[in-house]
Order: structure tokens, then C-alpha cells, then sequence
């Protein structure tokens, strides 16, 4: 059997990346389906190459989808017989934990899937939308049925209607990816993808997984994986979490179902909770980040952020603000130049690559920072000018682009509360 991986011409914003170098579970879209097709021995075609003989099996996808080996197995499972087949989602809270913003169409009551299997017929080379179009004409679908749990977390903001967020856990994952939201949800759902995967590759940890039972607390459940070199302080807490080599996690940190990269520095008293984070990244002490992802080398601080996407090289501070919990309505976000509901409650921003972030900075639900922004103080909030001497426990104000005494500042002030 080979694959071929037909470029599709998705473009993330606001990165400007190309679809199959979107940041997913620790490595690039490309490098994961890669992966995959290795994992089950499928030989990957150039898009250019001679056009598939007849009688033989061809694997045709976009660069834009993202599955999983589990889901790749399934397909090739249902695929009987000889002719064309595509592979359908059931309805349930997997397909629609990922589905908005992306172009599945329901039929039948099965979501399709851009993931198609020739056998027996010739494949030609052609443009995406064309080829995806006349392999859709007479496509047999093929249901990808597989084992789906649901974790309910309460969606916490103000006024109603207060609703639960389904976290889909399942092996079986097929995606298109076209925005960056689709990059911050499946990274949500692979630190716990991806470390099962890495338990069932393991006799036994394999065995371990299968007698978890139904209690996520157990210990199994709470296992992590340490790359080498990872220096670990003794205060720290990690639990279900996968760590690239060379990681530094130091004093009171605690990390929860995240993937950290190699040569990542996380600094003092920081959380992480279902977080992802590429190589070489640096958290400042005292942070907290909830569902977020950061692309390699970006240098992130700030007391609370949540559902948000960071991108190559961003600097954020601690004095930024992305809202994540809109108040009248579900969080839209641009596409296309298009404001497009997503149904959501909770979505954060996305910060381009090589943005610089800084002071007194507020970003709505769901708005995009294009790459290279900088946002910073005005000058007259910052103090340029320091006098040649200061009075010790002599208290000084800012005043223009300097710092005064405060009775030479504000001649008549009293401090009422210590009077």
C-alpha cells in the first residue's frame, strides 16, 4: 500500500504557515501523519510522482488532516473489497468537540472525512479540490467506530446558560485542520492521546493501562513519561504528562497532562494544566497556563492564561490579558476575513509568531495577534529619567518621564490611613 498527500493550500492564520507545519502534540501536523503511515508500514508517494497503477492500493489525504494510527487502522479494517472508500465519523462528541470551522459534511448521519482509499483503480494527479471531488462521487464510506470517553468540565463565566465542555478521550482521531483553533483544541486532547499510545507500545505499561479500571485517579492513570536528561526538582508535581529530554522543571512547579519539549525551562511556583509547549521554550516563575500552546522558543509569563496559542519566538508578560469568557454570546473568530461563530464558550486568543507583548495589553475571545506585533507601554508610563541620588525611606512618585519626592510632587498629600 502507498500514500499520497496531496497539498491543499491551507494556510493557518495568522501564522501564515501551511497547514501541515501546524504545531500539534509536540511536532508538526506533517511529522505526526508521517508517523502514522510509518507506524502501519505505508510507503508515502510525492505528490508529483508517476500516477498509481491499477489493481494496486493508494491512501489519499489533504495536508491539512491529522489522524491517528488508531483511526488510520479502523478505516483500513472496514475497507472490503475492491473500489473507492472514505472514511465517516459517527455523530458523538468527538466529531464535535472539532468540527467548527472545518469542512466535514454530514451524510447519512456519518461526518466525511477528507481520508480516502483506492484499490484496484489508478489515481490521477491532480489538484486537491478536483481529485477530492471526483473520488466523492462514488465513495463508499466507511465508519471509523471507535471507544470514546467523555470528561465533563463545567464551563466557569458569568451568567447563564452555564453549560458542561465535553473532553472527548479516544485513540481514534481524524481532524482537518484549517484555523488555529483547530490547533488549540487537538492539542487539548493529545497529552492524553499520546502518552497512551507510548503506554500501549510498552508490555507493561500496556498491562497497567488495560487494569486501570474506571477510576481515573489510579496510579496508572497519573503515570508520566521523563526524557533524558530532565532535571526535576524534588518539590515538583507531574502527573500524566510527557517531557522531551533535557527539561528543567524547577521548585513547586506542577505540570498536569501536557507535553513538554526538549530543552524547555519551566521556572518557579508555574502550572500547567493540558498545556503543550515546543522545544526550547521558557516559562517565568509565579505562571499559570490552562489549555494553551506554545510553538518552540516562545517566552511565556503571566499569572493566568487560558485556551489561548502562542506562537514561534512570542514574548508575553505578565501584565496581558487574554479573555478567554465572552458574556452575551459563544466566542466568533475570524476566517477568511469572515467572523464565524465557533459555538464555544471559552476561547482565548492566538499570538503570531514573534509577537512581543507587553503592558496593559486586553485581547478579546478569539482575536488573533498577526505575526510581529508589539505591544508595548506608552512612553509617558515609563520612567526614563533617574535622579542622581536617592533619599533612602524617602517615598518618590513618577512624574513625567522621571521620578520626584513625593512632598516635592504632591506638596499637599496625606496619607489618610496612617493617620
Amino acid at each position: 500500500m502507498k500514500a499520497r498527500i496531496v497539498p491543499s493550500g491551507v494556510v493557518i492564520e495568522p501564522f501564515g504557515d501551511p497547514a501541515a507545519e501546524a504545531f500539534l502534540g509536540g511536532e508538526t501536523l506533517g511529522a505526526a501523519v508521517a508517523g502514522v503511515l510509518g507506524r502501519l508500514g505505508i510507503a508515502s508517494l510525492a505528490f508529483d510522482a508517476p500516477v498509481s497503477e491499477a489493481g494496486g492500493e493508494t491512501l489519499l489525504l489533504p495536508d491539512n488532516l491529522f489522524l491517528t494510527r488508531e483511526a488510520l487502522r479502523l478505516f483500513l479494517a472496514g475497507c472490503n473489497g475492491a473500489g473507492v472508500f472514505r472514511a465517516g465519523l459517527p455523530p458523538g462528541p468527538l466529531p464535535d468537540y472539532l468540527r467548527p470551522l472545518s469542512n466535514l459534511v454530514n451524510r447519512d448521519g456519518l461526518w466525511l472525512t477528507d481520508l480516502f482509499l483506492v484499490r484496484g483503480d489508478s489515481v490521477p494527479s491532480l489538484p486537491w479540490l478536483e481529485l477530492r471531488e471526483r473520488l466523492s462521487a462514488g465513495a463508499r464510506v466507511v465508519p471509523v467506530l471507535a471507544e470514546v470517553a467523555v470528561e465533563r468540565l463545567p464551563q466557569i463565566r458569568p451568567g447563564p446558560p452555564r453549560q458542561e465542555l465535553l473532553l472527548p478521550r479516544s485513540l481514534s482521531i481524524i481532524a482537518d485542520v484549517r484555523h488555529w483553533v483547530h490547533v488549540l483544541w487537538l492539542n487539548h486532547l493529545l497529552p492524553w492521546l499520546r502518552l497512551r499510545e507510548r503506554w500501549l507500545d510498552a508490555p507493561a505499561w500496556r498491562r497497567a493501562w488495560r487494569s486501570r479500571g474506571r477510576d481515573p485517579f489510579r496510579r496508572a492513570a497519573r503515570q508520566s513519561i521523563v526524557g533524558k536528561g530532565c532535571d526535576i526538582h524534588p518539590t515538583a508535581w507531574i502527573e500524566g504528562c510527557i517531557l522531551g529530554r533535557d527539561v528543567k522543571v524547577s521548585a513547586f512547579v506542577t505540570l498536569r497532562e501536557c507535553i513538554v519539549g526538549d530543552v524547555v525551562e519551566i521556572n518557579e511556583h508555574s502550572k500547567l494544566r493540558r498545556s503543550v509547549l515546543g522545544e526550547k521554550c521558557l516559562v517565568l516563575n509565579d505562571s499559570y497556563f490552562d489549555g494553551c500552546t506554545g510553538y518552540p522558543r516562545a517566552t511565556l509569563a503571566n499569572v493566568l492564561v487560558r485556551n489561548s496559542v502562542f506562537g514561534r519566538r512570542v514574548f508575553l508578560t505578565s501584565a496581558v490579558m487574554f479573555w478567554d469568557e465572552p458574556v452575551l454570546e459563544p466566542v466568533s473568530v475570524v476566517a477568511g476575513g469572515v467572523e464565524v461563530p465557533t459555538g464555544r464558550w471559552q476561547v482565548g486568543g492566538c499570538a503570531g509568531h514573534g509577537s512581543i507583548l507587553g503592558t496593559r495589553a486586553v485581547f478579546l475571545p478569539g482575536r488573533a495577534v498577526p505575526n510581529g506585533t508589539i505591544v508595548v507601554m506608552r512612553p509617558d508610563e515609563g520612567t526614563l529619567k533617574f535622579p542622581a541620588r536617592v533619599e533612602p525611606r524617602e517615598p518618590y512618585v513618577p512624574m513625567g518621564d522621571t521620578v520626584l519626592p513625593l512632598k516635592e510632587a504632591l506638596p499637599d498629600f496625606r496619607a489618610l490611613e496612617v493617620e
